[in-house]
């Protein structure tokens, strides 16, 4: 969801949001006003709006953080089977945020692994000036989800109600895909189309502290395996780091992957935490609450 318009989460593979049937859109008030009423569709419009100023100022750039991922491998008995854990600095690099692993298993990394570190960096860094030498963007991971416009254009919303989240006031939204053909360009496309979700969207600023999803249907899925994706339902949330400035603290996934050829059953939990925001050099300015 998958904030930035959306700070980007980077677990292979996001679907969109959390299932619920569609609600009717009835209005409520906005902003603690009894005279001023606001619908699930103004609701989203002016989250969107906000998403994009948050893009256009560059935010996500300005904070470095850390990011502790676990993967747990699940046996048919439920139980865990496997654990792996890495621990991430995530920091602005050459005009974009850069993962770099700094742990594995809670110990430091290897000789070799910290070489491979190195040159993975090194060759980040080449392409990154390759590309600006050329004027061309960075061209977008399409394995993550961004909440932009591209990404709602594809559900109909509806005002599920509201929530206190994180000390604050949040309209939940539900959305369900809309009917008829939708777009089905990249891959992550297949899932986004098959997924309902909700959004918790601050109502003192329009920000998006929350989203759940959960697939509806099972979808082939080719990210360097042949495999349908039966199952994926998760969620991220989002913590105030300084005044007006939401950035994600917790993201969980749960996924079901049947590979093709072997027909073997992958299932997999995802937990990523992020903690430790620390101002880059220069620092940042809150953003203007939305009014």
């Amino acid at each position: 969801m998958p904030v930035s318009a959306w700070p980007s989460v980077r677990t292979g593979m996001l679907a969109l949001c959390a299932a619920a049937p569609a609600l009717p859109q009835a209005p409520i008030a906005a902003r603690g006003s009894a005279s001023e009423a606001i619908s699930a569709a103004e609701i989203v419009e002016r989250a969107l709006e906000r998403a994009a100023e948050r893009e256009e100022s560059g935010l996500e750039l300005r904070f470095e953080s850390s990011v502790l991922s676990t993967v747990e491998t699940i046996g048919a008995d439920g139980e865990a089977t496997d654990l792996k854990t890495a621990r991430y600095r995530r920091y602005p690099l050459e005009g974009s945020l850069y993962q770099e692993i700094v742990e594995r298993d809670g110990k430091a990394l290897e000789a070799s692994e910290a070489r491979r570190e190195r040159q993975r960096k090194q060759d980040f860094i080449r392409e990154a000036r390759r590309r600006a030498a050329k004027g061309a963007k960075r061209e977008p991971d399409r394995r993550t989800v961004r909440f932009n416009r591209e990404l709602m254009d594809r559900y109909r919303t509806a005002l599920a109600g509201t929530e206190e989240f994180q000390g604050r006031r949040c309209w939940v939204i539900r959305a369900e895909p809309r009917d008829g053909p939708l777009p089905n360009v990249h891959r992550m496309d297949r899932a986004l189309n098959q997924s309902t979700g909700r959004f918790w969207i601050a109502q003192d600023g329009y920000d998006v502290a929350r989203v759940s999803f959960e697939m509806r249907k099972p979808v082939r899925y080719l990210w360097g395996l042949f495999a349908t994706l039966r199952q994926a339902d998760g969620e991220i949330e989002y913590a105030i780091v300084e005044p007006g400035v939401w950035m994600p603290a917790r993201f969980r996934l749960d996924l079901d992957l049947r590979l093709f050829l072997s027909a073997k059953a992958i299932r997999r939990r995802i937990r990523n935490v992020w903690s430790d925001y620390r101002l880059v050099p220069g620092g940042v300015e809150a953003l203007p609450s939305s009014d």
